[in-house]
């Protein structure tokens, strides 16, 4: 690994034991005990070879033997094989006790700093400047959410075993060590020079690991695109196209998870060849070189038997770890990009801001790209009275999202000021100016659930009177009231079992549920036959003097009755007046409009300005 790497892997170090605080020092003091455990374990196997004629005469009143015969004596036991079976059952059952709860915290540390890291970055990209959020592709998101964060949390399961081995392999050593300093240097010196060996492996996971991170963001896309736009596909025969891609990109990950497996089985296979290799050595240092008694040698063969494959787990638990890497990258990146693009706003306050006055737009100009000397509006200057009804007209491409979008306050001009009733909008006021904001879009957004959780989303307190009085207000009473489970009815993904007027209307109802100041209108009866659209109007008027409507349309019947129509083009408002105004101007942009079209006509979009 280059010494960036390690940087990551120091930082996810401390962001792990950041999280884990107290848990950490737990499961280390569980595994220093299960270590001892294991340990004492084996040092019992001295007394059960002399027991059972195996130790020399020599063997049998020196050293580890004579330590554990001292010991028996001590605590008044006779050092037969009953009691010494007993004593290593008693050992083992403890061993197996501790090693289930230690197994159990484990478990809780793994999935509590996956959970952890996952709320943090949500919780990062909600409060998200809504520019950044529009910025980068939905997929992207999902991917680290989900797919990511899932691959930080197995990898964080390799971090914990590789700790829990590495403990384990020191109390193996430290026994060796009493037994015989030199056959244990020798030992520890063919591990040292496999683990060296390996190092290349260590670079080739950590590559594989990126390239999974990008092919997985790659699946992440071509899944979100594909069913976002199925209906299309299917329209333009375009099946087979998405297919393709999948089935591309899907053979791309097997690849590189076999590559992977690959790593791991050239690792295993290295070090089962280096073990048998390194325990010949071993046995014939130990028989022909060093003499060391046999019940010694018996018990050094068993250890170092099992401590070899510790190194090697060691070594696999590490594998995973680099593997791991790049996805806890691709989620500290995005965290560090949500933190710096967030929103600049104080603490979220339910308090709403009750509109008096009106909403005036002072010299407010605004871009996309700050690198990029073009405008989406420029110098724009428009004064929305409150309880009045004003509209937005213009060509695509006009402003007229970008102008909505700054109403509500999810955008922040570059230049200019935004007052409400003659208070500056500052960052400070935004979340409470949002609470007073209905926003009903063209593209309606919709849960997978039922009616009545659609409308609760927006103010769970409302009971069922108000929620049938937004339904009359917004013409969807009928609809809903025919279904056969009425406001318990689960609409779909997406609304998907509703017509598009059934949508818009129902998403015209929870807008008004939560009581709003300013209702924000955007091609909101564009998919609605004339029928529908000349009741929900009839609503509408219904509404008006009793809170603020602004209405973003090309349809001449929407905004026909407006107090006042603001035309925009290039960015700019090139015209203002009532309907009567602008039409008796024969050369004027208003009677362009008019004569190509344009107003009759759902054109525009959620993107139009942009």
């Amino acid at each position: 690994m280059t010494l960036p790497d390690k940087e990551i892997l120091r930082t996810y170090i401390w962001e792990f034991f950041l999280f884990a605080r107290l848990k950490a020092f737990v499961s280390l003091f569980l595994l220093i005990l299960l270590g001892l455990s294991e340990g004492i374990g084996l040092l019992m196997l001295i007394p059960f070879l002399h027991l059972a004629g195996v130790a020399d005469t020599g063997a049998s009143t020196s050293g580890s033997l004579s330590f554990i015969a001292d010991l028996f004596r001590a605590i008044h036991l006779p050092m037969t094989l009953p009691v010494a079976l007993c004593i290593y059952v008693g050992i083992i059952s403890f061993h197996a006790i501790l090693s289930r709860w230690q197994m159990v915290i484990n478990a809780g540390i793994n999935h509590g700093f996956t959970r952890f890291l996952r709320n943090r970055l949500y919780d990062s990209l909600t409060h998200a400047d809504w520019l950044f959020i529009t910025r980068n592709r939905s997929a992207d998101m999902t991917h680290v959410l989900t797919s990511e964060l899932q691959r930080v949390g197995y990898g964080t399961h390799h971090f914990l075993l590789f700790i829990s081995n590495g403990v384990i392999s020191a109390v193996h050593i430290g026994i060796a060590l009493m037994l015989s300093v030199p056959m244990t240097g020798i030992a520890l010196a063919c591990a040292m020079i496999m683990l060296s060996l390996l190092r290349p492996q260590n670079r080739k996971s950590y590559r594989i690991g990126m390239a999974i991170h990008r092919t997985m963001q790659g699946l992440y896309t071509a899944v979100t695109e594909h069913l976002g736009g199925i209906k299309a596909a299917k329209s333009y025969n375009a099946e087979q196209r998405h297919i393709q891609d999948f089935h591309s990109v899907n053979r791309g990950i097997e690849t590189l998870f076999i590559r992977f497996a690959k790593v791991m089985g050239d690792t295993q296979m290295f070090y089962n060849i280096g073990s048998v290799v390194a325990i010949s050595i071993f046995f014939y240092s130990a028989v022909g070189i060093f003499r060391i008694p046999l019940t010694h040698l018996l018990l050094l063969i068993f250890i170092f038997a099992r401590l070899l494959p510790k190194f090697s787990l060691l070594q696999q638990s590490y594998l995973h770890l680099v593997n791991m890497l790049p996805a806890f990258t691709a989620a500290t990146d995005m965290l560090d990009r949500c933190r710096l693009e967030k929103e600049n706003s104080s603490a979220l306050c339910t308090d709403p801001i009750r509109l008096e006055k009106g909403i005036a737009f002072h010299r407010v100009s605004f871009r996309y790209d700050k690198k990029v000397n073009s405008y989406a509006l420029y110098e724009v200057d428009i004064t929305f009275p409150a309880r009045c009804m004003t509209a937005i007209v213009g060509p695509s491409g006009a402003g007229k999202s970008t102008l909505a979008d700054l109403i509500m306050g999810l955008l922040i001009p570059v230049a200019g000021r935004i007052l409400i009733d003659d208070i500056p909008l500052t960052p400070q006021r935004i979340y409470r100016w949002r609470q007073s904001v209905a926003y009903v879009p063209q593209e309606t957004f919709l849960f997978h659930d039922t009616i009545r959780a659609n409308l609760l989303w927006v103010k769970p307190d409302a009971n069922e009177e108000e929620l049938w009085e937004v339904l009359r207000i917004s013409a969807a009473d009928g609809f809903v009231s025919e279904m056969a489970f009425g406001l318990d009815t689960v609409i779909g993904d997406r609304g998907i079992r509703l017509s598009g007027g059934e949508k818009q209307r129902l998403a015209l109802a929870r807008g008004l549920l939560r009581k709003p100041d300013l209702l924000l209108l955007d091609e909101a009866t564009s998919a609605l036959d004339a029928e529908n659209e000349r009741r929900i109007q009839e609503s509408i008027w219904k509404l008006y003097g009793k809170l603020t409507i602004v209405i973003i349309a090309h349809r001449l019947s929407t905004i026909r009755k407006a107090d006042s129509i603001v035309v925009l083009d290039g960015g700019r408002v090139v015209e203002t007046g009532t309907w009567c105004e602008l039409a008796a101007h024969s050369n004027s942009k208003f009677q362009s409009l008019i004569k190509g079209g344009d107003l009759q006509k759902s054109l525009g979009g959620i993107t139009d300005g942009i």
